[in-house]
């Protein structure tokens, strides 16, 4: 053990020194990064995000859910706002009426033949 003379982290009230402060996933250094925690381990956001954030039905990318970032959710599955629209027309379905077939969703348009 090291005194911690300069530059420590102080998380959950423990003292760190800033070069053993780092992600759970990746091991970089966290200190003057935004991060968060899960179970007592602390990681960085794109860490995080890939273990436990959900992931979009339309771009598979994670749903972050930081900054207020919009999303909508239905039936157990989660699409960024940006990426729920129609699977034929590609009309944006925020806020409309739409039709699932399977994995797709449709505009009432698209899907009246379904």
């Amino acid at each position: 053990e090291q005194a911690i003379t300069t530059g420590g982290v102080t998380y959950r009230e423990q003292p760190w020194h800033k070069e053993c402060f780092v992600c759970t996933g990746c091991k970089k250094q966290l200190s003057g990064q935004r991060f968060t925690s899960r179970d007592e381990f602390a990681y960085c956001l794109s860490c995080f995000c890939n273990l436990y954030a959900k992931k979009c039905a339309g771009c598979t990318n994670p749903i972050s859910g930081l900054g207020g970032t919009k999303y909508i959710s239905f039936e157990e599955r989660q699409w960024h706002n940006d990426c729920f629209n129609c699977k034929k027309c590609s009309l944006s379905l925020v806020g409309r009426g739409f039709l699932t077939e399977r994995d797709d969703i449709l505009c009432p348009e698209c899907g009246k033949d379904i």
